[in-house]
């Protein structure tokens, strides 16, 4: 099964592991922020540093990754590849490794209930679902997600088979539910209100052996309580206690599943016609969020699998977790193609509750596809029993249905450059970490220890190549900004400075004023800046263009008196160090110097 799940997931990605060392598997952007969290773990593992708060982007205040996606897990279990391939080789690999690693697990739940066959057909609906296929163009950690049918057989074991011994179950289950948080805790959240509605159902339908397992599920979940606030409660203490902490991260009623997503699909499928494209293309939110899609055929043969097995529990709890976690991804209100209705749902009560109105009620989808899986394992079980044309019947219209969702094979890939500026240290500052006029740090930000690493201003700031270039240049620098990173600079304020505004595409040029130099002066000031780098025009950022380029390389040249240094390639970095004082930039006494 692995082996086979294996081949399937290289094929689906092939495109990135044709270069696996500088093309990323999905789009630039999203990609490019997950090699700079893979990067993070072994460069705090060699130098010390807190692995839950870093202060080389959004320098000084810093960011909280407990409120990022960082795949902090991952992260430091993939760490020797990171050291030795580095971290796009890495983040290929745990790209590649979801839909397999999702498959395998889910094939070793289901074996539970049925057969060899059916349960390779209902693994593959949950591995490769649409889903998880869309959200690989950039999601990492939207897509690990094996720990869901792990979770399954845990609460089987706790609260219906009770064959084993309550506390290892528990334990387990507390572990798992521990390695989740720490690699999406987003994911984390989703599981358990699912689990919450599929118990409830499990209760209702079993109501007279609730006092016989009881006692059984009561030691078990105890313990399970037990060891995930014991291990979870540093890392929770610095999300909630922490520094920067971020809230509301994404607009409202935005990120949901549009009613069509489940039968129209998208070009995450091989099976997209050029109607259901111009359906899809609606939606709200976008393509890697459109990941409901179960087709027409699945959604037939999961009602036919519902009557098949009616007479198992196990078919109204996978009933449960397919149809609640679709009905939560449908968002606050009814889309329908991109129509915002008045039509209130129930997720528009969950996302009042505490600790959960950041979640993206599209996301439900990855419980959807877990469901669905299980309810094909059961339907495809329960065909044995009929004659052989219905046999043939059924196993025709579960075959067409996993055509239906079978993913495109232009998967797409990023080959985000490594330019010489970064990977050869050019772009490396060689101050010291702390400049004259702040000899033990910045001013008002104790918790910045004296001797940080040289601030570099890389411009332009919307770049998420940005926090790909700092991890290519193994964080010789800080930065001020944090591009990508969830609720950052936002939260700092710095947005608004003159320097942000510069390097900005989509803002205006600051004009070439007195005023615009005391205030870069002060910025300069503040932040500790030692040098000025004005990225390349990066065929990744398509916002970024030559002209914005040129006209950012005039404006700094005007700022600080000097040309810069520059690379000698196709796409050209400069540099600007050895920075006038910032009293000579306020007050224009700046000479040119030569490059």
């Amino acid at each position: 099964m692995f082996a086979l799940c294996l081949v399937l997931g290289a094929a689906l990605f092939h495109r990135a592991w044709t270069w696996p060392s500088t093309t990323l598997a999905g789009a630039a952007g999203d990609a490019d922020e997950y090699t700079w969290f893979l990067s993070w773990a072994p460069f705090t593992i060699g130098h010390g540093l807190d692995p839950l708060v870093s202060h080389y982007v959004n320098f000084p205040a810093g960011a909280n990754l407990m409120w990022n996606t960082s795949v902090l897990l991952p992260g430091f279990l993939i760490s020797p590849v990171t050291a030795v391939f580095g971290a796009a080789f890495s983040y290929n690999v745990l790209v590649t490794a979801a839909p397999v690693l999702c498959s395998t697990f889910a094939y070793m739940a289901f074996r539970r209930w049925v057969g060899p066959l059916p349960a390779l057909g209902g693994a593959l609906v949950f591995g490769f679902s649409p889903y998880i296929v869309s959200q690989s163009v950039g999601h990492l950690a939207q897509t690990l997600i094996m720990s869901a049918p792990l979770v399954l057989v845990l609460l089987d074991r706790l609260l219906v088979v009770q064959t084993g011994r309550p506390w290892l179950d528990g334990l387990l289950l507390g572990l798992l539910a521990w390695a989740q948080l720490l690699t999406g805790e987003e994911l984390l959240a989703l599981e358990a209100v699912t689990a919450t509605v599929a118990v409830a159902v499990l209760w209702a339908i079993a109501r007279r052996d609730v006092a016989r397992h009881l006692a059984y599920a009561v030691r078990g979940l105890a313990v399970t309580v037990g060891v995930f606030v014991a291990l979870s409660a540093p890392f929770l203490a610095v999300q909630y206690f922490g520094p920067d902490k971020v809230q509301n991260a994404h607009p409202a009623n935005r990120y949901v599943s549009d009613l069509l997503n489940f039968v129209v699909p998208t070009r995450s499928t091989l099976l997209a016609p050029a109607a259901a494209l111009r359906v899809s293309s609606h939606f709200t939110g976008n393509g890697s969020e459109h990941g409901a899609y179960i087709g027409a055929p699945l959604v037939l043969f999961a009602v036919v699998a519902v009557v098949l097995a009616r007479h198992r529990r196990v078919t109204w709890v996978a009933l449960a977790v397919a149809a609640g976690a679709a009905l939560l991804s449908l968002g606050p209100t009814l889309h329908v193609r991109g129509s915002i209705t008045h039509m209130y749902l129930p997720d528009f009560v969950l996302e009042k509750l505490p600790l959960l109105h950041n979640l993206l009620p599209d996301r439900f989808a990855s419980m959807t596809g877990l469901g669905v899986g299980l309810l094909v394992a059961l339907g495809l079980d329960e065909l044995k029993h009929l004659r052989r044309p219905a046999q043939a019947g059924g196993w025709a219209l579960a075959g067409a249905g996993l055509v239906a969702i079978v993913p495109t094979p232009h998967f797409a890939a990023s080959a985000s450059p490594l330019f010489s500026a970064f990977y050869s240290g050019f772009s490396c500052p060689s101050a010291t970490g702390t400049s004259p006029a702040h000899p033990h740090g910045v001013p008002g930000h104790p918790q910045v220890v004296p001797g940080h690493p040289p601030v570099a201003f890389l411009l332009p700031v919307v770049n998420e190549l940005d926090l790909r270039w700092q991890a290519e240049s193994k964080f010789c620098f800080v930065m001020p900004s944090a591009t990508g990173m969830t609720g950052t600079s936002r939260a700092q304020g710095q947005v608004n400075g003159i320097l942000f505004r510069a390097g900005s595409p989509s803002m205006r040029r600051p004009p070439m004023t007195a005023a615009a130099r005391q205030q870069a002066a002060q910025e300069i000031r503040d932040l500790d800046v030692q040098e000025i780098v004005v990225g390349p025009q990066s065929p990744a950022q398509p916002l970024w263009t030559y002209q914005d380029q040129a006209q950012l390389v005039s404006w700094v040249d005007w700022l600080v008196g000097h040309d810069p240094r520059q690379t000698h390639e196709i796409y050209i970095t400069y540099v600007w160090d050895n920075l006038p004082s910032t009293s000579d930039i306020a007050s224009g006494h700046v000479g040119q110097a030569p490059s």
